[in-house]
């Protein structure tokens, strides 16, 4: 008996750096790692599987662990009866540390319970011993397709992550240069009324004032530096309060260039959740933004409304505007990469990495009709079994 199963579901655990990617293979032989305790059975798979494919063997779970500290498998085919560690124990580790390796479990006759934890744990397809050969390629050929298509998939979200980060940077930019123009008129004429008059009493205090002006001129460049800059691949404690009140303030500029309102109510005693910080702002800047933009047709009031609180195991962050909302019949597309309604202004990639940022932190975006009008982005983010 066969089953192939679907692609697992992001796990609410997220343990793999969140910036992971390795571009797909093309062309080359795939690698697959067979693991057996037994010799025989691994020498036959390798007999059957070595015209097509590079293979690797393993005598245990530790032994194919090691294999893949060093080499990059596209396929496991396991036996799930082994001493000390089993093939679902091997199959839960490669899951949460290259969720993108695919997993065959060869399991024994009426073993129905272990094949259904396998589907839980995220096997590719499970077969009973003994197993017929044709089966078995088709399977692995199978398998192989889809870990290039999640090679594929990962490639195009990681690009879209880079090409968004750009175009918020844009934005950012823009705005930073719109800030810097007040301190820098504040310094000019200081100077000048310096150079007009250099020996007022009072040239001490004029110097202090510029000096303060250079500060926040730094200060501004450095914040839009920093704000997207890419964080190192381990995960850390945010607080999503603060990533709002950081958010609201660098879209500043940008919302009062749409005439836009933003208010926030956040929950003072929301809990930290775990991630990385870079990715979780570009979401909600992106989800500020977007928001701005649905409302630049309209004559009425402009608002954005960000809130925070906490519900059964998850920190939550609402976007909420009072723009037209969005139609029923397109809602099923605004995540999709490239998807958008601006015509050539857009790029169709704002929502999609929201989408990504909150699979890569286990979480999920929804989207829904705001009470009075308009349109409301919820993130929903888990938390640790500590808070």
């Amino acid at each position: 008996m066969t089953q192939e199963l679907p692609p697992a579901q992001p796990a609410h655990h997220q343990t793999t750096p969140l910036w992971t990617y390795s571009a797909p293979q093309g062309s080359q032989p795939a690698k697959l790692l067979v693991v057996d305790d037994e010799n025989g059975p691994r020498q036959a798979l390798r007999m059957l599987l070595k015209e097509e494919f590079n293979v690797e063997l393993a005598n245990g779970v530790d032994a194919a662990l090691e294999v893949l500290n060093h080499e990059a498998v596209d396929v496991i085919i396991t036996d799930i009866r082994m001493p000390n560690k089993s093939g679902l124990d091997l199959l839960r580790e490669v899951k949460k540390r290259y969720p993108d390796i695919q997993v065959i479990i060869l399991t024994g006759f009426g073993q129905l319970e272990s094949a259904m934890e396998a589907i839980e744990c995220g096997a590719f397809a499970y077969l009973e011993k003994p197993f017929d050969s044709n089966v078995m390629m088709e399977k692995v050929h199978a398998s192989v397709e889809r870990r290039r298509e999640e090679q594929s998939r990962r490639a195009m979200e990681y690009l879209a992550v880079e090409a968004n980060r750009f175009e918020t940077l844009g934005h950012m930019v823009s705005g930073a240069l719109h800030d810097l123009g007040t301190p820098l008129s504040v310094i000019g004429t200081n100077l000048d009324l310096l150079l007009d008059q250099p020996n007022k009493p009072d040239i001490e205090r004029r110097l202090e004032v510029m000096r303060g002006q250079v500060k926040h001129c730094t200060d501004l460049v450095r914040t839009t530096l920093n704000f997207l800059r890419r964080s190192p691949e381990v995960q850390l404690e945010i607080s999503l309060n603060q990533v709002v009140e950081q958010c609201l303030e660098v879209a500043r500029p940008f919302l009062i260039s749409h005439q836009v309102a933003s208010f926030s109510d956040l929950c003072p005693s929301l809990p930290p959740i775990m991630g990385d910080i870079v990715m979780v702002r570009q979401a909600v800047l992106n989800l500020v933004y977007n928001a701005a933009q649905a409302m630049q047709q309209q004559e009425d009031s402009r608002v954005i409304s960000v809130r925070t609180w906490s519900e059964e195991g998850f920190a939550c962050l609402a976007v909420e505007d009072t723009g037209p909302g969005i139609a029923k019949e397109i809602r099923d597309h605004i995540f999709d990469t490239l998807f958008t309604t601006k015509g050539k202004q857009g790029t169709g990639l704002g929502l999609s990495v929201v989408k990504y940022v909150m699979q890569r932190h286990g979480g999920e975006v929804r989207v829904e009709d705001a009470p009075d009008q308009g349109t409301r982005f919820l993130l929903r983010f888990p938390l640790t079994k500590e808070n």
